[in-house]
């Protein structure tokens, strides 16, 4: 972020000091928001068109690909919620032209195949919806085509029966990209049919349609095997189908056996699912829930994402302190809906029955008051990461604690995060104001001007942050709020007017003004040898690099804290198997009560860990995440409040995985607040030991 430098070295290295919340979000929530965003792009179940061959004298026969008992697979090795499998997918959305020559084999041709990618079909809906938006990208691009340039091992004689080897090599299109690929091949002739078997090795990247990442979920390699089960028929006594149906369309009946959705796995998502996924809801543009029938729909991959404990987000492992408002699923809930989908997802009421919230306490804030700029703020794709900010005005007359908050995107789909900062200065309201009034209300480029206290930070999958019962952030009249907003503009712009809700003490009360404390760790994560080589797998040239980009402070950032740490360069930057790991031990200062944690670290996250007094008779896991999830990082709220004496040992421990996310570039990453950089960062919310808990 661009504001971090600027704001610690006006504390530096102060643990109180909101200041490094803003390196929090840094990183960029817009990613992982991205990696789980899986619309359901319509597909068309018509069989393609393809070029057609025709027969020429009495020795040549046409064959037709007969799309309903024919099959164009993929075969992928698959990282699936933590095991290790072969992903399939099939489609019968399949054309093409054979013409044998029985006086003359060599004389025969294979036509061009076509090939719906849009149908593919396997056993997760998630996975086939996932594939169709961002790697196929089947709404643009829903034909594949193979055009063979030459066939060998061709006979002098084609015998019915008999089953013969074959090469074919070919140039394969997906999408935009077309590369030579060979089939091996079986070929055999009964009557009037012909069955053809092929398969060929390919790259994922060749075509960029992967290797696929779902940060937290899934992971796949880039060697892919294609398939072809194709047989053909002579169209003068076949009726070739125009259509194939469409999977799924002999839904189980509701009296199929296994659990009840109206009584079981209904409520679960009514509890659990619905506040986010209904329309409006933060979850809604990943996946829409209204209906019965939505649900259904991705049975089988509500089975997997519950049964992965991927949905409900909560990345807290059961080694962590005791949390409140903890979202996820019992084992029993979670077999409900694994049986459920085993069964083919029967439904037992009305398709269209709603599904609504049971609890919306986790998307809906009681707030006083809703702010937002004057002025929608347009930017440009010109400016793929835009930093914004708006003066927002309460209106105060009297001294007021703020006791939760909540920010509505205006345009979610492009606003990567947002950080909430309180204006108490006059000489920074006025100077702030002057630059409002210069944007017309629609905010300006904070690296024209910034200020203020941070108070608040939010990212996508955020719902509403309601502060323990007592505590609050005290605002004096005139006081103002400077709202940044770092807007991802990778695909379009949009218009955004987001809105920031507060919610304000009883008058009359006077909540405990809460404290905020960093505890960092150092990040050094090399290039893995032989797989990642180039000028910036050098540290010093990143070095060089970051202080091109982010100034002294920020190509300085990561020495300073691996030095504060008492940790060696040496034993820091190791790779395990693509594994780098850090830790850093904090003497607490003076007596205090933790409320909440916090934890946070970018793409590469592997593994988050936070210890009261290590290896001591007290010692106390806070917050342990076993697998990182950088779309999820929520904010804990202790049910038991931590007590945190003077002395007291906290260690944070972090680890990045290199395997999980290809950098973008070949590069060291060292710790600083860009996205290709790394960070092992978390924070205690607290209040003072005499001011109770």
């Amino acid at each position: 972020m661009k504001r971090v430098a600027r704001l610690i070295r006006s504390h530096p290295w102060l643990f109180g000091s909101a200041a490094v919340v803003v390196a929090v979000i840094g990183g960029g929530a817009w990613y992982a928001w991205d990696q789980l965003y899986v619309p359901n792009v319509p597909v068309s179940y018509a069989v393609p068109i393809a070029p057609e061959l025709a027969a020429s004298g009495t020795s040549q026969t046409l064959y037709r690909v007969d799309p309903l008992a024919s099959s164009v697979g993929y075969e992928v090795e698959e990282n699936l919620a933590g095991v290790e499998h072969t992903a399939t997918g099939t489609t019968r959305g399949i054309a093409g032209d054979l013409v044998i020559d029985d006086a003359d084999p060599s004389a025969s041709m294979l036509g061009t195949i076509v090939v719906n990618v849009a149908q593919f079909t396997s056993d997760q809906s998630l996975r086939d919806r996932r594939i169709r938006v961002d790697f196929l990208e089947s709404g643009k691009y829903p034909l594949a085509t193979f055009v063979p340039k030459a066939i060998e091992g061709l006979p002098d004689a084609i015998d019915d029966g008999t089953e013969y080897r074959l090469s074919i090599t070919g140039d394969l299109t997906v999408k935009t990209t077309t590369a030579p690929v060979i089939l091996d091949a079986t070929v055999k002739r009964t009557g009037r049919t012909v069955h053809v078997a092929a398969s060929a090795a390919v790259q994922l990247s060749t075509f960029g349609v992967g290797p696929i990442t779902v940060l937290g979920l899934v992971q796949t390699g880039d060697d892919a095997k294609l398939t072809f089960d194709v047989t053909f028929v002579d169209p003068s006594e076949y009726r070739v189908a125009r259509t194939v149906p469409r999977p799924g369309e002999t839904r189980v009946a509701a009296d199929a056996g296994g659990p009840s959705f109206e009584h079981e796995v209904m409520p679960v998502l009514a509890q659990a699912c619905a506040s986010c996924h209904n329309d409006g809801g933060v979850g809604a543009s990943v996946w829409k829930l209204e209906t019965a029938d939505d649900a259904a729909a991705i049975a089988s991959g509500l089975k997997l994402v519950t049964s992965a404990r991927f949905m409900p987000p909560w990345p807290a492992s059961e080694e962590s302190a005791s949390f409140l408002h903890d979202w996820s699923l019992s084992d029993d809930e979670i077999q409900a809906i694994v049986d459920w989908a085993d069964g083919g997802g029967a439904l037992d009421v009305d398709a269209a029955t709603p599904i609504e919230a049971s609890d919306t306490t986790a998307t809906e804030l009681d707030a006083d008051v809703a702010l937002r700029p004057a002025r929608a703020y347009q930017g440009s794709t010109d400016v793929v990461n835009d930093y914004h900010c708006f003066l927002l005005d309460p209106g105060l007359t009297e001294r007021s604690w703020i006791t939760g908050y909540q920010l509505e995107p205006g345009a979610p789909e492009v606003v990567h995060h947002a950080l909430g900062y309180q204006i108490t200065e006059v000489a920074d309201r006025e100077r702030l104001g002057a630059l409002d009034r210069a944007g017309n209300g629609s905010g300006w480029d904070c690296d024209d001007g910034f200020g203020g206290t941070q108070f608040m930070a939010w990212g996508p999958g955020q719902g509403p942050t309601r502060l323990r019962d007592g505590t609050g952030i005290r605002m004096e009249p005139g006081d103002a709020i400077l709202l940044q907003v770092h807007y991802h503009f990778a695909h379009h712009a949009p218009l955004d007017r987001s809105t920031l809700h507060l919610r304000f003490a009883d008058a009359g009360d006077e909540p405990i003004d809460l404290l905020y404390r960093t505890y960092l760790a150092p990040a050094e994560i090399p290039c893995r040898p032989g797989i990642e080589q180039g000028p910036l797998c050098d540290r010093a040239n990143v070095i060089g690099e970051l202080l091109e980009t982010r100034g002294p402070f920020g190509a300085l950032l990561g020495d300073g804290l691996r030095q504060q740490c008492g940790k060696t360069l040496e034993e820091l930057a190791v790779l395990d198997d693509g594994v780098a790991g850090a830790s850093c031990d904090h003497t607490i200062g003076d007596n205090t009560t933790a409320i909440a944690v916090f934890g946070h670290m970018h793409e590469l996250g592997n593994t988050f860990r936070m210890t009261l007094n290590p290896g001591a008779e007290t010692e106390r896991v806070v917050l342990d995440i076993a697998n990182w999830n950088f779309g999820w990082q929520l904010n804990y709220e202790f049910e038991t409040p931590l007590e945190l004496r003077a002395g007291d040992t906290l260690r944070v421990e972090c680890t990045w995985d290199r395997n999980r996310l290809p950098v973008p570039r070949n590069r060291y990453v060292t710790w600083s607040e860009g996205t290709e950089d790394e960070m092992c960062y978390s924070a205690l919310t607290l209040v003072p030991n005499d001011s109770g808990s």
